[in-house]
């Protein structure tokens, strides 16, 4: 999903000179882990998608709030956060705006009845509906998005910053100072 959000954010921080010197050490490691095994598992068993992606979506909060000193992990929890309402709300599964994906080059069939392990068909019964794809973002990879998904490629650009050695710190460019941090 993010492949072409990553990309872009690598080739930004070439541009600004950044490169992989040192990577900034990450606590728990093993709960993103754990989330992407879940998240597999998903994919191979749909009938038990929705408690994977649940309990998924609980390890990897975890794992961003073991690692909330970044600044741009808490950007990725507040988006993580906001999907995962979206999501435990709704049974597991992200509601997808049904208009809006036409608009996509996907074959939507598995949304359409039921067996995408991920998504469902946003309804008037759905909950949280604000907080679901529901954004059509045309890009490289066109996709529906929520407003968590804007936080997560936020935070997924700062991250890449960090890792390239060139962090750029919010918090300092809202005070006014320098957006650049020496890490």
């Amino acid at each position: 999903m993010l492949l072409d959000v990553i990309c872009v954010s690598f080739l930004v921080a070439l541009i600004r000179g950044g490169r992989i010197k040192e990577l900034p050490k990450f606590y728990k490691v093993g709960l993103l882990i754990g989330s992407l095994v879940l998240q597999a598992c998903a994919a191979f068993f749909p009938s038990l998608s929705g408690i994977f992606i649940s309990i998924s979506y609980v390890l990897i909060l975890g794992f961003f709030l073991f690692n909330r000193q970044f600044e741009d992990m808490r950007i990725f929890m507040v988006g993580w956060f906001l999907n995962a309402l979206a999501i435990w709300s709704n049974r597991g599964k992200m509601p997808i705006d049904l208009e809006q994906a036409k608009r996509l080059p996907y074959d939507l069939e598995p949304v359409i009845n039921g067996t995408n392990f991920k998504h469902s068909v946003l309804t008037e019964s759905s909950n949280l509906p604000f907080l679901t794809d529901v954004i059509y973002m045309p890009s490289i990879i066109p996709r529906v998005i929520s407003i968590g998904d804007i936080f997560i490629m936020l935070g997924a650009f700062l991250l890449v910053q960090r890792l390239m050695n060139k962090p750029i710190s919010l918090l300092q460019l809202r005070e006014g100072k320098s957006y650049a941090t020496k890490s």
